[in-house]
């Protein structure tokens, strides 16, 4: 049986009901975001020490888009770190949440203005200036002890890609 968490994110990042009334798995589903709403790139070790808290040793990050898999937290936070450094400003948006067990599907947008360097395996692009919003779904899976073990993430590559000037618009545009 699938239950919604309680609690969204405002554009503030402040997250309100799953913080205060919800489990552990509650509370680390909606923290993976606000962590990194709150991350500044002035700031990164921040960052690293809230994310340690919730994840587990073995944390696995598999971006379906790209097909990049990080298997060591290291590796999860340069990610991270690069993605900030590309769209420095960029937040992300919880628009729905479902939990089933110990799986969380999130629904997020990503808003940010490109104004770094974009680096995926095979392609690079320097900073176009254009703000760029993407869907995105994260599924979020916890271990018993509510931390989460993998989450894996699906966001539209070729929109983003689109936005940035990297790609040409389609005959929809």
């Amino acid at each position: 049986m699938s239950k919604i968490i309680p609690g969204i994110i405002d554009p503030t990042g402040l997250f309100v009901g799953a913080k205060q009334n919800g489990d552990v798995v509650d509370r680390n589903a909606v923290s993976v975001v606000e962590i990194y709403n709150n991350f500044t790139t002035s700031n990164p070790q921040k960052m690293m020490e809230e994310y340690k808290k919730i994840l587990s040793r073995d944390f696995v990050y598999d971006e379906a888009a790209t097909g990049m898999v990080y298997d060591t937290h290291e590796k999860f936070f340069t990610s991270l770190k690069e993605w900030k450094n590309c769209f420095s400003d960029s937040t992300f948006t919880l628009h729905r949440t479902t939990r089933n067990g110990n799986i969380v599907f999130h629904e997020l947008t990503c808003t940010g203005t490109h104004d770094g360097l974009f680096n995926m395996p095979g392609y690079e692009t320097t900073a176009s200036g254009n703000v760029i919003t993407t869907c995105c779904v994260m599924i979020l899976e916890f271990n018993k002890d509510g931390k989460v073990k993998k989450c894996t993430n699906y966001f539209d590559t070729f929109g983003m890609m689109k936005a940035m000037g990297a790609l040409p618009a389609s005959r929809k545009d």
